[in-house]
């Protein structure tokens, strides 16, 4: 068995998530003091025309992907595996332990990473975070537009990124696929595509050895089934889609982020699939399951009707700008504007229909309907803001009325901020704990294939 506290330890203490410049700069390095260990290849290229650089190491048996930035907002996974790619190189030892054949792939949506990297450096608080922030509509994230024909949802539009990733699946036809995902504020949670409860321990172990706390609250997506403690199944657009078939009105299709994940495409091989969903902030009332006075089911309402209030305060903003489409943050807010009231109708349809939402809440599962819903919704906050600034820089129109939007939702977004900030004091994880969790979850992974 590898030498975990040995890598460990060599694990750098990370002041700032690196640009993509930077990821690039490091693999170039690496390249050239390591050349007969690291096989390079461009495996596709991005919508604006970027390499997507891969990184082959290893001669083992097993074949395993790692990827980073299946959304660009989740860095994490990019210093992963960096620091898995050099630690890899330098240790022949620790090649043939492993017995694998590596394909990584630093940063898979290269051109909306760099629409992230105004709050890489910080600082960490949830202003900046969310202030610099960008996530695109389903039908432009990589991790979520593989093809799906399933009932009435058809999706066959692969994005260029989507079909690179596509290329490196069918040709490594890997035992292992690692999509280094993060989330925001919480607890540490994880999804893999098969049980495997010799697993669970281990996945528990890498986060609490590092007293990162795991997610207790709400899962993700009601349809989420649950294996153990914070590890979920990996959901699908097909459990989407009959989720949405049972709650929403009209064609289910329309509820479904666009096609399927990384996952599903792999599982053609019998690939074992793991996502682990590392916080950047946290509160300790996200893994205390002390029973509250508040049922579970008014707990959830609130959520929707505060999911509610958001989305009218910025479609109401939205509606002030020209049309945005092709703009940067134009297509992820309009499609949140016109997806949102549906999924939040299925939502409470949902919330109404299950017996068990009649419990007490617990205080893990209170603090995610009334704290971190709020904190997700700031995201699209920061976005509206960055619209409204580049409509009145970029397009026609009234420009001093689209800084006034501008203006008026980051004031709003600097309101809510201060109201978590001064009622729920958060805690900022360090950069290298996330990074260790993250890789120790993917090694014991590995070694339990």
């Amino acid at each position: 068995m590898f030498n975990w506290k040995k890598l460990a330890n060599e694990i750098p203490d990370y002041k700032a998530f690196w640009t993509v410049d930077e990821l690039i700069q490091s693999s170039q390095a690496l390249i050239q003091q390591y050349p007969d260990v690291i096989e390079q290849t461009v495996i596709g290229h991005s919508r604006n025309g970027e390499p997507i650089l891969c990184l082959k190491i290893g001669q083992g048996r097993k074949r395993a992907i790692w990827f980073g930035c299946p959304h660009p907002n989740e860095p994490i996974g990019t210093l992963t595996v960096d620091y898995l790619a050099e630690t890899l190189a330098k240790d022949e030892e620790l090649r043939k332990q492993l017995d694998c054949t590596f394909y990584l792939v630093k940063c898979i949506d290269p051109d909306g990473t760099r629409l992230n990297e105004g709050w890489f450096k910080g600082p960490f608080d949830v202003y900046t975070y969310a202030k610099n922030f960008y996530r695109p509509a389903g039908k432009d994230q990589v991790e979520w537009t593989f093809p799906i024909e399933y009932k009435t949802l058809r999706f066959d539009s692969p994005l260029p990124e989507t079909q690179a990733l596509m290329r490196l699946i069918d040709m490594a036809k890997p035992h292992f696929l690692y999509s280094l995902h993060n989330a925001g504020f919480g607890g540490a949670y994880y999804y893999i595509n098969k049980p495997l409860a010799s697993l669970y321990p281990d996945l528990h172990k890498a986060i609490t050895d590092l007293g990162i706390p795991l997610s207790q609250g709400e899962p993700e997506v009601p349809w989420a089934k649950t294996y153990a403690k914070a590890i979920y199944e990996l959901t699908t657009a097909t459990d989407a889609y009959d989720y949405f078939g049972k709650y929403m009105e009209g064609d289910p299709a329309a509820g479904v982020m666009a096609g399927a994940s990384s996952a599903e495409y792999a599982a053609k091989y019998d690939t074992f699939a793991l996502v682990s969903e590392l916080p950047y902030f946290y509160h300790p009332s996200i893994d205390d399951t002390t029973s509250t006075n508040v049922p579970r089911s008014d707990a959830l309402l609130q959520s929707v009707e505060l999911q509610k209030d958001m989305y009218n305060f910025l479609a109401s903003r939205f509606a002030q700008l020209p049309d945005t489409d092709g703009a940067p943050f134009g297509a992820a807010l309009g499609d949140y504007i016109n997806k949102t009231p549906q999924r939040l109708r299925a939502q409470t349809a949902w919330i109404e229909s299950q017996k068990e939402n009649d419990r007490s809440a617990t205080t893990a599962e209170l603090f995610d309907n009334l704290v971190i819903t709020r904190f997700y919704g700031m995201l699209q906050y920061g976005m509206l803001a960055r619209l409204g600034h580049w409509c009145a820089k970029e397009s026609s129109g009234d420009k001093e009325a689209f800084s006034q939007v501008a203006r008026e939702v980051d004031e709003a977004l600097q309101k809510i901020a201060r109201e978590i900030e001064e009622n729920h004091p958060y805690q900022v994880i360090p950069i290298k704990k996330l990074v260790t969790a993250q890789l120790a979850s993917g090694l014991y992974s590995l070694a339990q294939l």
